[in-house]
């Protein structure tokens, strides 16, 4: 059994306009070969800015408040205890419409693909963790 207190795990921050920052707690290279699982930050009235990934995304809202919004432009409000999927290969958004920060929680099955600030993010977690789980 592994107990992580999540603020203690290093992240990367992503540069506005999109700023946020990920940290990774579990993927293929720290702990789990079958998923990702990442703590995704993101500050007051800023997004991730509209993107896919290839696999799908199930992202938990933790706290804050916000809105998902889809490749046709369809927003839906978001606030703790909601959960978000998002199907491999569907463009999606996340954006802090509050004064706090929007902590989601995103579960991606199968794992991503190491690459840009989720590998940056992935190589600090490796090594922050590596005596942990």
């Amino acid at each position: 059994m592994a107990a992580i207190k999540i603020w203690e795990v290093p992240g990367v921050t992503v540069p506005k306009p999109n700023e946020r920052v990920l940290k990774v707690l579990f993927s293929p290279n720290v702990g789990n070969k079958e998923l990702t699982l990442l703590v995704s930050l993101i500050y007051p009235h800023s997004t991730t800015g509209l993107h896919t990934h290839d696999v799908d995304e199930y992202m938990y809202i933790a706290s804050g408040h916000g809105v998902a919004i889809s490749e046709d432009g369809e927003e839906v409000e978001v606030h703790p205890d909601m959960l978000v999927y998002a199907p491999a290969g569907v463009k999606h958004e996340m954006k802090n419409t509050g004064d706090e920060t929007l902590k989601l929680i995103c579960v991606y099955v199968p794992a991503l693909k190491a690459s840009g600030y989720f590998e940056e993010a992935e190589k600090k977690a490796k090594e922050f963790l590596s005596d942990k789980i």
